[in-house]
């Protein structure tokens, strides 16, 4: 079919370990906007095609063949280059400097560059986002920020766009994505309506509320590891600086210093997200009232671990239940 020359021409990227969601989902939904679009009364407003960035068959990270991808000539310009999320070896595609090229070509000639969880990574080595906000899954973050200090890294935020540069959390973000860049391009009432229709959940604006902490015990610091392990084991009871200093066989402050170069938090700080982490779990598997909760993780003042949870997690405990419980 030809395209029409009103059309917003959006290349989705087919890449060597992309998730196949993030591929062919966005085509989904372009093409349901379309549908929704023509069923009004009007024109389709995308034209969105599997762009491929070298000849040959691209394979998901489980090894999906995204074989119909199209491989464009050097003078195509899109008007959206859509980059996947990626899995596994991240910095094999990252290094593909024909690739970086290209969508620094694109955005040369006006297209804007979206990027969905580890495609961010792809997104950051073009330097298109140094000095900008941007945002990437939240289990990555640790990683893009030491590979890209210039990027104001926002790892709570599930959307970041920066007109020409958009950057966005997880893997199914690309439906958040999709949506706001719908709204953007065509209307709001458009990406309302394709929401209702997929039953997606429009304007999440936070990832917070999905991330686990993982504490790090590969630091190889063995003083560290072993006032972690105290603390986790008195979780639920008084916790103090000077309790952590002793398990760990450490002065405080040299225990502080190490501690936070191993963890990245202050030994209470890293209390405070194990209990939080506790809170979650139960909230979502348990019919505990939240006060029984929070004082089985160790808090006396409910109030205090209300505070202390949606600092943490964008939403109170009740609304975190709401969410995510298992029922």
């Amino acid at each position: 079919m030809p395209v029409a020359s009103s059309s917003i021409r959006i290349a989705v990227l087919a890449l060597e370990g992309c998730v196949a969601s993030s591929v062919m989902g966005p085509l989904d939904v372009f093409a349901m906007a379309n549908l929704l679009s023509r069923d009004q009364g009007r024109g389709e407003p995308f034209a969105a095609e599997l762009i491929a960035p070298r000849p040959g068959t691209a394979r998901s990270f489980h090894g999906l063949a995204l074989g119909s991808a199209r491989v464009p000539d050097s003078t195509e310009r899109f008007d959206v280059v859509l980059i996947p999320a990626l899995v596994g070896n991240v910095a094999r595609s990252v290094a593909e400097h024909s690739l970086t090229d290209w969508l620094t070509g694109q955005h040369t000639r006006g297209a804007k560059l979206a990027a969905v969880c580890a495609g961010a990574f792809l997104l950051a080595e073009t330097g298109l986002l140094e000095g900008r906000e941007a945002t990437t899954h939240w289990g990555l973050a640790q990683d893009f920020a030491a590979r890209y200090p210039r990027v104001a890294l926002k790892p709570e935020l599930l959307l970041v766009d920066n007109g020409d540069v958009l950057t966005t959390g997880g893997i199914t973000a690309y439906l958040d994505l999709c949506l706001h860049l719908v709204a953007k391009q065509v209307s709001p009432e458009l990406a309302a309506l394709c929401a209702k229709m997929l039953l997606v959940e429009p304007g999440r604006r936070f990832q917070a509320p999905y991330a686990v902490h993982a504490a790090p015990r590969d630091h190889g610091d063995t003083a560290v590891l072993r006032a972690q392990e105290w603390l986790e084991a008195h979780l639920c009871g008084p916790v103090t600086l000077t309790g952590a200093a002793v398990a760990a066989s450490l002065g405080e402050r040299t225990l502080l210093r190490r501690f936070r170069k191993a963890t990245g938090d202050t030994p209470l700080d890293y209390v405070q997200r194990l209990r939080v982490e506790a809170a979650r779990r139960l909230l979502e598997t348990t019919p505990r009232t939240v006060e029984d909760i929070a004082q089985a993780i160790g808090y006396a003042d409910t109030t205090s671990f209300r505070r202390r949870f949606k600092a943490r997690t964008g939403l109170t405990p009740d609304a975190y239940r709401k969410r995510f419980a298992l029922r």
